[in-house]
């Protein structure tokens, strides 16, 4: 009998080592990492609420609470840009349960023009994936002078600093971006900043301004007011398809906004594997999609290591506008 205890004991033990969850389906949850989450996990939005990172987190949060069976509880934390928040983001103990919404370049910029000033490094945070991504257009009047891109270009090359280009602050994601046309089309624009898109749309729309940069959105609201001379993606986008990209055109820009969840340094790898799970099945839900296209941002997946990588490049790229208008504070 007590070599009989023991067999059974032993068998036991090891059915217990070689059973292991198996990966999520579609539609069904993931395997939660050791038990987490266990209880709420609260969501930094670094800016105040009704804003579009906070509309999106909260269509988001939505759909993942389903998914990980405990509430996401979004935390406004704004100021200064939203570096207060991200600040305190990687301050945070990487536990798991205090994660943040990422808005690169918003995030990104700050870092690398007043290091010394923005509370946070950009190797502090821990991606977990992206969930939406806007693309940058630069945009003419409809019947403005300026066509094609190849007019904006030529115009601009014959006549430095003419071209009015508006933008929603200095330093700001379009500044950036306008710079990034100007570096590989070789034109010069005089910039001129707003204090908001309405405003930098309707200066361009009444010909104050001769161009803007602005969401791909625009393409399809501002149909007939606006002309989107070129897209600043990797290939067409679906949503816009008859915009030709820089690329094709011959100039390498690439310029997007993401929508994108991060945590704290040294977060393990398995809640990042997690969220990175959770993230998909939110995308791949089309009803997600539909909302999150009502509050003005396509969704679009990238893993946790996708993400780290286009938000790698999307530094590079601002870095060296940094260097070379001297721009670090």
């Amino acid at each position: 009998m007590a070599e009989l205890t023991r067999f059974l004991s032993f068998a036991a033990i090891t059915l217990t080592l070689v059973v292991v969850p198996a990966p999520a389906r579609a539609g069904e949850a993931p395997g939660k990492p050791g038990g987490y989450p266990d209880k709420p996990v609260e969501f930094i939005v670094p800016f105040n609420p009704g804003g579009g990172a906070d509309a999106s987190q909260r269509v988001f949060n939505k759909y993942a609470e389903p998914i990980v069976g405990e509430r996401l509880v979004i935390v406004n934390k704004p100021g200064a840009g939203g570096t207060t928040g991200w600040a305190e983001l990687v301050r945070a103990k990487p536990d798991g349960y205090t994660l943040a919404i990422a808005t690169p370049p918003f995030n990104v910029i700050p870092a690398l023009v007043r290091p010394k000033q923005t509370g946070y490094k950009l190797d502090q945070f821990s991606y977990l994936c992206t969930y939406a991504v806007v693309p940058d257009v630069l945009y003419a009047r409809a019947d403005g002078p300026y066509q094609k891109l190849q007019d904006v270009v030529t115009f601009a090359k014959q006549n430095p600093a003419k071209i009015k280009a508006a933008n929603t602050g200095t330093l700001g994601a379009d500044f950036m971006t306008t710079l990034l046309i100007e570096t590989a089309t070789g034109a010069e624009f005089t910039q001129i900043p707003f204090t908001g898109g309405a405003l930098a749309l309707q200066a361009t729309l009444a010909g104050t301004t001769d161009i803007m940069v602005g969401s791909s959105l625009y393409a399809v609201s501002q149909k007939g007011k606006l002309r989107a001379l070129a897209i600043a993606t990797e290939k067409r986008d679906a949503q816009v398809p008859g915009v030709p990209t820089f690329k094709e055109l011959g100039y390498d820009v690439v310029s997007e906004r993401y929508r994108a969840l991060a945590g704290p340094p040294g977060l393990g790898k398995d809640v990042v594997a997690y969220w990175s799970q959770v993230c998909k099945q939110v995308v791949d839900n089309p009803q997600f999609r539909a909302d999150m296209g009502k509050v003005g941002q396509p969704a679009a997946y990238r893993d946790a290591a996708k993400t780290q990588l286009a938000i790698e490049h999307m530094t590079g790229d601002i870095q060296k506008l940094v260097d070379k208008h001297k721009l670090a504070r």
